[in-house]
């Protein structure tokens, strides 16, 4: 889902289009009032045009030297500086228009006629309704360990959309180089061609992986927060702490990586480990302990 918006600010003077209307590539959307813009243009054509009959006329004063060089070169300069301003007005006035950047589905619609609109503000979402696009949200130690060429490999996941039956092949579009402010993750695009039944922006989706055929296999092991570790008096040491009938007992692991997200341990825990995760410094084997599973 692609959202669209104008790049200058100005009051909204139509919106051609509802949620759910089809649209063709280059088709208007919506346009802002461009009164100011037109005048803008307006006045900027009557310069260039002085200015090309003022470089015109001096040109051929100079050639019956009845104009000193210096002269010809500030002609020609207001002549540039009146070309540039030209261009500037009519591509503004162009920026008044908002047009279909590729043939889909307007998805939403955010503002309506005679509303304000700032520059990058979302007027409308257009979405290609031939294919399917499915973000998810991958982290670090996952993202590090996919091979660069993903996009050859033949090993393609499948998805299961709410509503829909059946499952579907994803193929690798594209992932984010940045972590996400809040989730402190990577989003990964997935697309596949759209099915009969129409999948609509929004729906719930479940991707699944096979890691040993889509070649993550060496990423095995639990994601740990950072707080149930206690760090050994060793280089690379660590322990948890775990709680076996109501007692903690320390017990040492392998940190495999460290990241945004926690420790991904290696080794030393199982599924179903119940895990200290506070005043670990306060612990000693064997101690009682009393509180509720996170």
């Amino acid at each position: 889902m692609t959202p669209l918006a104008f790049k200058l600010a100005g009051e909204i003077q139509q919106v051609l289009v509802e949620a759910g209307d089809n649209v063709e590539k280059g088709q208007l959307l919506a346009t802002l009032d461009n009164a100011t813009y037109l005048q803008d243009l307006t006045d900027a054509n009557s310069q260039f045009k002085l200015a090309s009959k003022q470089l015109a006329r001096g040109t051929e004063m100079f050639g019956s030297k009845m104009l000193s060089q210096s002269e010809l070169d500030q002609l020609t300069a207001n002549y540039k500086l009146a070309s540039a301003n030209l261009a500037a007005a009519e591509r503004k006035l162009s920026y008044t228009e908002l047009l279909a950047p590729f043939s889909g589905t307007v998805s939403t619609v955010d503002k309506q006629r005679f509303e304000n609109t700032t520059p990058g503000e979302t007027l409308l979402s257009v979405y290609q309704n031939d294919k399917v696009y499915v973000r998810i949200q991958v982290s670090d130690s996952i993202l590090a360990s996919i091979s660069p060429d993903m996009r050859s490999n033949s090993y393609r996941p499948e998805a299961t959309f709410g509503g829909h039956t059946g499952q579907y092949p994803l193929t690798y579009l594209e992932h984010t180089s940045e972590l996400h402010p809040q989730s402190r993750t990577y989003e990964f695009w997935m697309q596949m061609q759209q099915p009969k039944n129409e999948i609509l922006p929004g729906t719930g989706v479940t991707v699944n992986v096979d890691m040993a055929k889509a070649g993550l296999s060496d990423v095995q092991g639990y994601q740990l927060p950072m707080t149930t570790l206690e760090a050994g008096s060793e280089a690379n040491q660590f322990y948890v702490w775990k709680m076996e009938d109501g007692q903690a007992f320390k017990s040492e692991v392998e940190v495999d990586k460290i990241s945004g997200q926690g420790a991904l341990i290696a080794h030393g825990v199982e599924q179903g480990d119940r895990l200290v995760n506070s005043n670990l410094r306060k612990l000693r084997d064997g101690i009682r302990l009393s509180g509720k599973a996170e």
